[in-house]
């Protein structure tokens, strides 16, 4: 039997309902009569039980189903978000297998629960149950409300964590799940289970993934030194209070405030060569979320800016013009196999409603990818991808992935 994967989406606001319709218009666009797995993803209006109870009653009890909370959800002809969005992924295949592997209790114990994780990956490849060559996708859940105040899970702390069991990373993508813009509890579907404060690992077998960083950003100036941080928080670049140093690399024409930091200012770090030509895929980005006045700092996304590291400010892009041929050159990568599905997971941050911008960029990735290319995007908090040969998280990020045979 020939692999065949289909995309369905819905926004009905009744959950099962909408797990029903999403996953009758996937095993209808793919032709499919039996799937083997799914991703399934949805906003945080949903219910997530009943949600998965709809699809389950569409695709059986062999289907494995996973995936969990995003802000929006992209296809080849819908991308919307904020409201009751369902995307879907089905797969039928003799040859292509699902190999996932979960971890919970991921809430303040990042690094413990990575290692855990890490654990059974490396298990499972010194078994032989797990081919070396399978490719990863990485989710996780952002926000931990545990303690009842907001915090954030750090994808470096969990990175690290596997990293000390696993010898070598495969081509892999990933993000932090975020169900709204307003930080509120999130889920994940891993199989017949609703999970929270958990990280699984997928690894997709009997294809090829290809993956390509799409940052929109370019540096707007020399390299600066973090001198001072606690946490997530810079405290200090070049010797100065952060938020000082920031005002002095905007300059003084700015018109910015400090109170307009947040999601705005994007420090870069280079992965490869710092005074080579710029290359976007050597970046790491990391954005700030709010600043702390009375400590002069800047709280920033993840807390990997170590003091003794080089950043810049980078300047985002106007228009996402970059995006088109960026995702021809993923798809040129493919030559002489046949792509199957695309996976976009793209910063919420990048949606239309929050950059500023007129139009949405992913509609660039729905126009460059081959006709008859099955696509499904999920709006993320953070982003997961190899950079300089390392897996870091990204901000204000999409990667693109393309599965082939």
């Amino acid at each position: 039997m020939p692999t065949l994967v289909g995309v369905g989406f819905s926004e009905l606001s009744d959950s099962r309902a909408a797990g029903i319709a999403a996953a009758k218009a996937a095993i209808t666009s793919g032709g499919i009569e039996r799937g083997d797995f799914a991703l399934l993803f949805s906003t945080g209006k949903h219910q997530p039980q009943r949600l998965l109870d709809g699809v389950r009653e569409v695709l059986g009890t062999g289907c494995a189903i996973h995936g969990g909370y995003g802000v929006g959800i992209i296809t080849r002809d819908h991308l919307s978000y904020d409201g009751h969005e369902v995307g879907i992924a089905v797969v039928s295949s003799d040859t292509v297998k699902l190999h996932a592997f979960v971890e919970t209790d991921l809430a303040n114990q990042e690094e413990a629960t990575g290692q855990k994780l890490g654990a059974k990956i490396a298990a499972a490849r010194a078994d032989g149950s797990l081919p070396d060559d399978a490719s990863m996708l990485l989710f996780y859940d952002t926000v931990n409300l545990t303690q009842g105040t907001l915090k954030l899970n750090m994808a470096t702390a969990l990175v690290a964590g596997m990293s000390k069991e696993m010898e070598t990373w495969p081509v892999m993508a990933g993000m932090g799940m975020l169900g709204d813009m307003q930080l509120h509890e999130t889920f994940q579907f891993f199989d017949s289970r609703v999970l929270q404060q958990s990280a699984m690992a997928l690894f997709i077998s009997g294809l090829r993934m290809d993956t390509i960083i799409m940052h929109g950003c370019r540096p707007t100036g020399r390299y600066h030194t973090i001198t001072k941080t606690d946490g997530a928080m810079v405290l200090e670049i070049d010797g100065k209070p952060a938020l000082t140093m920031i005002h002095e690399m905007l300059g003084p024409d700015s018109g910015l405030t400090p109170d307009d930091y947040s999601f705005f200012v994007t420090l870069g770090v280079n992965k490869g060569d710092m005074y080579g030509p710029f290359r976007e895929e050597d970046y790491a980005n990391r954005l700030c979320i709010g600043v702390d006045p009375a400590r002069q700092g800047l709280i920033m996304f993840e807390n990997d800016l170590q003091p003794g590291m080089k950043v810049q400010l980078m300047r985002r892009a106007l228009d996402f013009a970059y995006i088109g041929p960026r995702t021809r050159e993923l798809v040129a990568r493919t030559e002489g196999r046949r792509p199957l599905f695309a996976f976009y997971i793209d910063c919420a941050g990048r949606a239309a409603a929050y950059c500023g911008m007129d139009e949405e960029e992913a509609v660039e990735v729905q126009r460059a990818l081959p006709a008859g290319v099955p696509l499904l995007g999920v709006y993320s908090g953070v982003e997961l991808a190899k950079v300089g040969g390392a897996v870091q998280a990204l901000d204000w990020t999409g990667v693109l992935c393309l599965f082939s045979e």
